[in-house]
């Protein structure tokens, strides 16, 4: 159900979780690679902080087993954190297919003082698989089934 809003704070507030190191990238149609990272509380592109959280939280257990839940509400950015999760060590994917906006926008002014946004980009998990569409569970179900099997993954 996170239907998106900014990517980048997200990535700084999950970073502790998903950790250190490449989260993703955003690939043009000309095979333009901008890379997207979480390093010591921040969310960077390429070699730029976009946001950095304060006093990012130290797990005491690191590299814990995640479970991402996913549905047709997972939108836009929430896909991207969904992505930044693709690839990652004791991590599994429960859920329906999310809503199929992966994709990067720019916004271009436009001479009337109004603005356009257009899809520039798809999105890619850290190995340059691209999305673009739906990202797919690794564990098909709804509901309390996906609940008991995320459940279930996390305590087994």
């Amino acid at each position: 159900g996170n239907i998106g809003g900014n990517m980048w704070p997200m990535l700084a507030g999950i970073g502790p979780v998903l950790g250190e190191g490449l989260a993703g990238h955003f690939i043009d149609p000309n095979g333009v690679e901008e890379p997207w990272f979480y390093i010591n509380g921040a969310a960077r592109l390429n070699q730029n902080n976009i946001v950095s959280a304060p006093d990012p939280y130290e797990l005491i257990n690191p590299d814990p087993k995640v479970a991402v839940l996913l549905d047709r509400a997972v939108i836009s950015s929430g896909e991207a954190i969904a992505i930044a999760f693709k690839g990652r060590a004791n991590t599994r994917h429960f859920g329906a297919a999310s809503c199929g906006l992966s994709t990067a926008n720019t916004t271009f002014s436009l001479p009337d003082g109004s603005s356009l946004f257009l899809t520039t980009a798809y999105m890619a998990d850290r190995e340059k698989n691209l999305f673009g569409g739906p990202v797919m569970p690794d564990v098909p179900g709804g509901g309390s089934e996906m609940i008991t099997a995320a459940t279930d993954y996390i305590l087994n």
